[in-house]
């Protein structure tokens, strides 16, 4: 079996960086977060230590984190289910009286799961975005993780995060197989941008692109008062318009993610003025976006979320990429042939007591049920 080794911020100069793609990656990625530390890129990163995983010519990142009631979802598993998830997807039902029904059933379970500690977690290849992409794994390397990671946090619930079985078939089937549970984190889309291209909507996208006033501009042209106004578009959109718990990202995220091209960035331009914005990066034949923003301000005719998601099938077809389109506005992505499937954290405690295995158990069997609800509804 191959062998695991793991290292933290005093220990990251031993790392031997992978001469390989994914390997660059990581090392651009990974060694100013682990140097800097995480809130110096994403400020509601709280009471969590970064780790790097290596098996072989793999890197994967691992986050060590305990409670804090502002964490972002992407750390905590609390903020995840209960903050983002359950209290401020609630509140826009706009049903005072359900609203409140369920309030009343989420206090208890939400001081149950703080006090049971949810979030003394371990999260495996958590790049701290929405979406985390794997690179090529065998079983081998697999076994390795599942075989090591226990042993080297005793305390920790091991939760892999990201697993579907669109974009991982083969890690899905290998954790079950080392006793892991698959629990909901959410319905994601797949879109095949060479299909997409046929689609009525599709050819609608790009009839209005042609006739727009919009510039595209590559990432490496802007400039640092252009990147502020991305983040301040991403911010108006992720923070203010759905929730605090997203990433919270700096400036100097948007800096590394220009120089050190951890994002490939494209800019809607016009008359001088940025009004929308694309951040995506490529692992495995797949694309992500995780960074995404547009001026909310501005009259729905404008169109920029449309005009930004054929961007994103543009690219991904220029590259013979899938393109992992995340979670949310399912109908909208679904008309564009966007194909669901749910998302899972995959999740190992049985190295814990019965007490701090619960917890999780209590969000597999809500999870059961709520996912015919994520398909019928297209979330």
């Amino acid at each position: 079996m191959p062998d695991v080794q793991f290292y933290s911020r005093e220990t990251v100069a031993q790392i031997v960086w992978p001469e390989t793609a994914d390997g660059d990656y990581a090392r651009c990625y990974l060694l100013p977060f682990l140097t800097d530390g995480p809130q110096t890129y994403i400020r509601n990163v709280h009471n969590t230590e970064l780790m790097v995983a290596q098996v072989g010519e793999t890197i994967l990142p691992l986050t060590v984190s305990t409670f804090h009631p502002d964490n972002s979802y992407t750390c905590s598993p609390y903020s995840h289910y209960i903050s983002y998830g359950g209290y401020e997807e609630v509140h826009r039902l706009k049903n005072p009286p359900v609203e409140a029904l369920i309030r009343a059933v989420l206090h208890p379970v939400a001081w149950y799961l703080r006090r049971a500690g949810l979030d003394r977690v371990v999260y495996v290849n958590n790049w701290l975005l929405s979406t985390n992409l794997y690179p090529r794994l065998d079983e081998a390397t697999v076994h390795a993780l599942a075989q090591a990671l226990p042993e080297q946090f005793p305390d920790r619930t091991i939760v892999f995060r990201s697993v579907d079985e669109r974009a991982n078939p083969l890690l899905l089937e290998t954790l079950r197989d080392e006793g892991y549970r698959m629990v909901l984190s959410r319905q994601v889309w797949y879109m095949q941008p060479a299909e997409a291209r046929h689609t009525r909507q599709v050819k609608e996208d790009k009839r209005v692109l042609r006739h727009h006033p919009y510039e595209i501009v590559d990432g490496r042209a802007l400039t640092d008062d252009e990147l502020a106004r991305c983040l301040e578009l991403y911010n108006r959109l992720y923070l203010e318009k759905y929730s605090y718990y997203n990433p919270q990202f700096t400036p100097a995220f948007l800096r590394l993610a220009r120089d050190g091209e951890i994002l490939h960035l494209r800019a809607l331009r016009r008359d001088g003025q940025i009004n929308g914005v694309m951040g995506f990066f490529v692992r495995n034949g797949l694309m992500t976006q995780p960074f995404f923003g547009y001026d909310t301000r501005l009259p729905m005719d404008e169109g920029l979320y449309r005009l930004l998601t054929l961007i994103t099938l543009q690219e991904g077809e220029a590259r013979n990429l899938l393109v992992h389109a995340s979670g949310g506005v399912g109908k909208f992505k679904k008309v564009r042939g966007g194909k669901s499937v749910i998302e899972y954290n995959a999740v190992y405690d049985s190295h814990l007591p019965i007490h701090r295995r619960m917890p999780w158990r209590i969000l597999q069997q809500i999870s059961a049920a709520a996912i015919p609800i994520f398909q019928k509804n297209d979330f």
